[in-house]
């Protein structure tokens, strides 16, 4: 493959690179300023780079052509989808740990390639200060890592149930229906079967609970 190889991609091909960008954000988001993390497209080798997080740990902007190192990662991928973790320094001196994934469209064909670079000569202080939470973000909240769908759904009932039963601001004669609203807002109800398992926790009909579901969405509108 040359540097200066033109691939024309079609209009699916470009959507799928593009999907990617979202994923760029998150694993930004995730891990912090001290990753850098590049999306890449094989349409043109020397404008490689279309989507840049973080890219000031190499110097890299949008449009930089692709990296002697992803191209051998690319070379390797015959079969595989994601490299092997490899060490390489940037211009700066600069140790980074990094692994390549591959991008395929619809007939399996690699499109693109996500390089996931994290900087090892930052200070640990200062990698940890990124992953933690901010003043702005500082609240945490319970997640249900649940063996099954039917083991989410109880769970998260019996949390909320103990979340209403001990707030004193909520009635009794409206916990049900409280409790319903706070299993709505957690979507609990995407789930299938959720509100028969929900009305027979709460000891109430089905149709009740699909009123106050009716309740809820009218006074969202």
């Amino acid at each position: 493959m040359m540097l200066n190889d033109k691939r024309p991609f079609t209009d699916d091909d470009r959507a799928i690179l593009n999907s990617y960008c979202a994923v760029v954000d998150g694993v930004s988001a995730l891990i912090g300023e001290y990753c850098e993390i590049v999306l890449h497209s094989l349409e043109d080798l020397e404008r490689s780079a279309i989507y840049i997080a973080n890219g000031h740990n190499t110097n890299r902007q949008e449009g930089a052509p692709i990296t002697d190192r992803a191209l051998q990662s690319l070379h390797n991928m015959k079969t595989d989808s994601v490299s092997k973790p490899y060490f390489t320094r940037a211009k700066s001196n600069g140790l980074m740990k990094s692994v390549t994934i591959a991008i395929r469209n619809k007939s399996q064909k690699i499109i693109g390639l996500l390089c996931i670079n994290i900087n090892l000569d930052v200070p640990v202080s200062q990698f940890i200060r990124a992953l933690m939470p901010t003043a702005e973000s500082n609240e945490t909240s319970s997640v249900n890592f649940a063996s099954s769908v039917e083991d989410l759904v109880a769970q998260t009932v019996e949390q909320t149930i103990e979340e209403i039963t001990a707030d004193r601001l909520v009635a009794n004669n409206n916990k049900n229906r409280q409790i319903v609203m706070s299993l709505y807002e957690k979507g609990i109800f995407d789930i299938k079967d959720a509100i028969n398992l929900v009305a027979e926790r709460l000891n109430i009909s089905r149709h009740t609970v699909y009123l106050y579901i009716r309740q809820i969405k009218q006074e969202h509108e």
